[in-house]
């Protein structure tokens, strides 16, 4: 019985010792990758080379092998890296299906197995596993990282789409940095479309860009909820903007709530 019961203590103790190893090793792994993004930004800014090498990066943290970095613009999500079989830097995709749910309000990283993902290129869209995790910058986000593997792999855990969130502030922030745009004068057919707006529907317009709720706003305000949800439905159709993201996005290149 004593024999069983050192062989039990010591099944438990080797069991234990690999359990802190993995812990150990993610932990490691975690802090190697924002290490990378951070020492590729202190090299290159935000350069090409330290987007594509973030991107790498992060597909060899989780063993993939394809993905993309992409930005939130008026017209859609740019390609900022690109690496595999997916849309090339310079490409423009819509904000469309999953890629509009993962730019959504308070959105966290969407994960998806055994799915057609529509950054692919080609037919064969197939892939086994998708991340799509948002740039999340002053309250709103602002482009994703996107992270796709054509096998069936195992889904990143809870620590490491922690990490991810962290490496996307980290990567939202050096672009909103770099590229923050000064109130630049609006096109004439941009113009037409703000004079549109009402005093009321300026302000509303304004505050979109902070990433606020309609409550949150309508206090602000001095007004009620159902009537900011209706400035901002009449804000959208006089814009000719699909949804709140992409109306922040313009309100922010037009120089309103930076």
């Amino acid at each position: 019985m004593t024999d069983i019961t050192t062989l039990a203590d010591s099944n438990s103790s080797a069991r234990s010792t690999r359990v802190r190893y993995r812990h150990n090793e993610g932990s490691a792994a975690r802090l190697r990758l924002l290490t990378a993004a951070a020492s590729a930004l202190a090299d290159d800014g935000n350069g090409e080379a330290a987007m594509q090498a973030i991107l790498g990066k992060a597909l060899s943290f989780l063993s993939l092998e394809e993905g993309l970095l992409l930005h939130l613009q008026a017209d859609g999500l740019h390609v900022a890296a690109s690496q595999g079989p997916v849309a090339p830097v310079g490409a423009r995709l819509p904000a469309t299906g999953a890629l509009h749910a993962a730019l959504q309000e308070n959105a966290l990283p969407l994960v998806q197995q055994d799915v057609h993902s529509r950054l692919r290129v080609g037919r064969d869209k197939a892939v086994g596993l998708e991340v799509l995790v948002p740039l999340r910058f002053h309250g709103r986000n602002v482009g994703l990282l996107a992270l796709l593997s054509s096998r069936q792999v195992a889904p990143p855990n809870a620590d490491d789409l922690g990490v991810l969130q962290v490496l996307g502030t980290i990567l939202a922030t050096a672009h909103q940095v770099a590229n923050k745009p000064a109130a630049r004068t609006a096109d004439t057919a941009s113009t037409a479309k703000l004079k549109q707006l009402t005093s009321r529907e300026l302000q509303v317009f304004a505050m979109m860009p902070r990433g606020l709720t309609n409550a949150a706003m309508a206090q602000e305000l001095g007004i009620a909820a159902g009537t900011v949800k209706v400035h901002i439905e009449r804000i959208l159709h006089k814009l000719d903007l699909r949804d709140r993201t992409q109306a922040a996005v313009f309100a922010v290149d037009y120089g309103f709530g930076g």
